[in-house]
This record gives C-alpha cells, sequence and structure tokens, in this order.
C-alpha cells in the first residue's frame, strides 16, 4: 500500500517528484522499479513527469498506472512513507545476507560479512536544512557558554600548548593524520600525543605494528626520563623501579590495544564496544596503510581506510588520529602533502596533517638531543606552522620547546 502511495505522489504532486533523485528503485517491486527508474531518467532530463508522458514507456502496464493515480490523498507523509520503504528494502537485504554465511566459514570471515552487511544496511539520515541566521545563532549561543564557563577551546587540551591555539585541541569528529618517513618517529609521536593527552581526555591506542610489550617499554622510558636500552636489558635499580612504578600511578590512565586482526571494520567494531565500556574522546591507530578495508588495489584500500576513520570520527563524535607512511622520496628534504603514500584521498579526509620532522636523522652522527619540528601541513582550523620541538632519541620522546601563555 505504502509502495502505491509514493508512486501515486510522484505522478500528481510537484512537491513530491523533488524526492525522485535520492530514490532507489531496489526499494520497489517488479515493475515498479523500472517506472521509478525511467521517472529519475525524465527529472534529470527536466522532461514533464505524468500518466501522458509516461505511457509511451508503459503501455503494457497503462490500467495499472491509472490506477495508481487513486491512492493519491495527500502529499504531507512522502518523506516518512520513503523512510519506510527504504527501512523494508534494507532488513530485506540484510536477511537475505545473513542466509548466506556457511558453517565451513571461518570467524573472521564470519566477523567480516557481518560488519559489511550492517555498514551496507544503515539508513542515512536527511539533515534538516535551516536558515544561516539560525545557524550562527546557535554558533553565538555557544559562544557566549564557553566564555561564562572559561572552557574558551573548543576541542579537548593536547597537553601542547601549540597545537592547543593552532589547531584548537582535539575536535570531535576530526581526522587527524600524522604522516612520516620510515624511522622518522610518527609512533613515538602518536603514542607521546596518548601520554601528554591523557590527563584531559579518554585515549586509545591502536597497534598494529608494536606489540604491547613494545609500548609498555616506550611508556615506561616516556614517563621515567630512562634510557630505552636500559628497561630493554632490565638495567634498573630498586630505586629506579620504584620511581617508575610511582610516576606511573600519578598519570591518567589510557589504553592500548595490541591486534593482529588488520580488518578496518573489525577494529572499529572493536572501538565501539571499548567506547561504550570505557568512553573514549581519541583514538590513535599505528598505522593507516597496514589496514585492510577490502580494496582492490592498495591505493583504493588506502583510500577506503581512510574515508572509513574519518565517517567513523563523524558518527561517534570522537578524533581519529590515523598514522601514516611517507614516500621515502626527497630526503632531507621537508614532507609535503604529496608524499602521503598510495593515496590523495588521506589528504582530501583529513582534517588536520602533521610531519614529524627531524633533519638530524640525515646525519651520520646523531645528537641525542635533535632540534625538530612538528610541520602543521593541513589545518581546517587555522594556520599551518611549523611547531618547534625536541626529539630525545634515547627515549623516543617529542616535546614541544616553545611556551605560549594559556590565554590566546
Amino acid at each position: 500500500m505504502i509502495e502505491q502511495n509514493v508512486l501515486a505522489c510522484f505522478l500528481m504532486s510537484d512537491k513530491s517528484r523533488s524526492y525522485i533523485p535520492r530514490t532507489k528503485p531496489e526499494w520497489f517491486n517488479g515493475w515498479h522499479r523500472q517506472l521509478v527508474k525511467t521517472m529519475q531518467d525524465m527529472y534529470l532530463s527536466n522532461e514533464p513527469i505524468g500518466l501522458h508522458t509516461l505511457y509511451k514507456h508503459f503501455k503494457e502496464y497503462a490500467k495499472e498506472m491509472a490506477q495508481l493515480t487513486n491512492h493519491f490523498v495527500t502529499d504531507v507523509h512522502i518523506e516518512k512513507e520513503l523512510l519506510f520503504l527504504e527501512f523494508d528494502y534494507n532488513k530485506r537485504k540484510l536477511l537475505s545476507e545473513l542466509s548466506k554465511i556457511e558453517p565451513e566459514w571461518t570467524l573472521k570471515d564470519i566477523q567480516t560479512h557481518l560488519e559489511t552487511i550492517n555498514l551496507n544496511s544503515r539508513i542515512v539520515m536527511r539533515n534538516e536544512i535551516k536558515s544561516m541566521s539560525s545557524v550562527v545563532g546557535q554558533k553565538i549561543n555557544e559562544l557566549e557558554n564557553r566564555i561564562k564557563t572559561g572552557n574558551l577551546m573548543k576541542g579537548l587540551k593536547t597537553g601542547w600548548l601549540t597545537l592547543d591555539k593552532y589547531i584548537g585541541g582535539w575536535n570531535k569528529g576530526n581526522l587527524v593524520v600524522v604522516g612520516g618517513r620510515p624511522g622518522m618517529g610518527k609512533s613515538a609521536l602518536g603514542l607521546n600525543f596518548c601520554v601528554d593527552g591523557s590527563p584531559y581526555a579518554k585515549f586509545l591506542f591502536v597497534s598494529i605494528e608494536m606489540s604491547e610489550d613494545e609500548l609498555a617499554e616506550r611508556v615506561i622510558a616516556d614517563y621515567s626520563n630512562i634510557e630505552n636500552y636500559k628497561i630493554r636489558n632490565a638495567k634498573l635499580n630498586n630505586q629506579d623501579l620504584e620511581y617508575v612504578s610511582n610516576e606511573l600511578f600519578k598519570q591518567n590512565e589510557f589504553h592500548v590495544i595490541d591486534t593482529k586482526d588488520n580488518n578496518v571494520y573489525n577494529i572499529l567494531s572493536l572501538l565501539k564496544i571499548h567506547r561504550a565500556k570505557y568512553g573514549l574522546d581519541v583514538v590513535v591507530i599505528d598505522y593507516l596503510q597496514k589496514l585492510d578495508a577490502g580494496g582492490k588495489d592498495v591505493r583504493q584500500n588506502v583510500s577506503n581506510a581512510s574515508t572509513a576513520l574519518k565517517n567513523f570520527a563523524r558518527e561517534m563524535g570522537i578524533t581519529v588520529i590515523a598514522l601514516a607512511q611517507l614516500n621515502r622520496d626527497g630526503k632531507n628534504a621537508r614532507p609535503e602533502l604529496t608524499e602521503l603514500k598510495e593515496s590523495g584521498q588521506i589528504e582530501a579526509d583529513a582534517d588536520v596533517v602533521l610531519f614529524p620532522f627531524r633533519p638530524a636523522y640525515y646525519q651520520d652522527v646523531k645528537p641525542d638531543i635533535e632540534d625538530a619540528v612538528v610541520i602543521i601541513s593541513k589545518n581546517r582550523h587555522g594556520k599551518c606552522v611549523d611547531i618547534p620541538v625536541t626529539f630525545t632519541g634515547s627515549q623516543t620522546r617529542y616535546r614541544e620547546n616553545v611556551e605560549i601563555p594559556n590565554q590566546f
């Protein structure tokens, strides 16, 4: 009945025809699918849609089309009726896909299939169109509230004053890409962000590359200022161990996942569960090119993974920090956006792109403490600048070395 009502609205109501382009023929049954497809072609060609224009395409269904007009009463509920058709179609499609699961499939194959059909069956809700004055009014109210409460920065504090100044903290719905050439320390920077930001936000570090044991060694070195080799070789005395324990217990907690499953959709499902249990503001993923997103080739795979992470950030209202490999070209030169390996989609999806750059890395003899920069190469929130930092090789640690006032 609803299907006939919708088609009657398309035939009889000018207002309803504006919904034709976003209506999918597969929501309908039998010859109605071809009828909707023909209506779409006519709409896009700016041809009039009605019984007289459709008759030449559906002579064998002339009687049925005439009967459709009898269903027209009102177009008030057209949007709700279309939503019902979409729900019903997705439900039937989901049940059909579930029936394809075979007993001999592996658990991983079943999980991937379930996640895929879940994503494909989602309903994309249409946003309400608003006047610009109402949008500006909402923003003014938000600004007034932030001024009253003293929470001047929109995002969550990063623990780095310069990052807070230029990107406004870790912002909800943002994809932040940290790109680096091999050996430049992108994983170190991602872990540093977790350590420095954990007093202000709930962090999770997803490691596809390093084990949790390696992560623990780096975090101990970070908190304690003890050289990595001493921790790896257990060259610590009781005083060192006591100091490490005391320092760790003073810090805010963050979580880590050491996973061998690199399927991006499985990881995102895991993140949803973690968020429900513990809360989640910022997730760091190490690293983007190692994710499996079902692409036909490497470039398509990376593009799919990048877009999935951006969509996830927006859906969950969190910040996703994705570490990314740069091409090996351009040694001893400042990294550029064009060097993001395998895909220009990364640059398109990212709200912020950061490049750690250590000129001393290319020297034959490297100092333990290097002058370096973190380059803000893309910034939807403001200026692109260099953040002066130091890199301590013995602790695999980046620290900003420019202090600016808290109020900026």
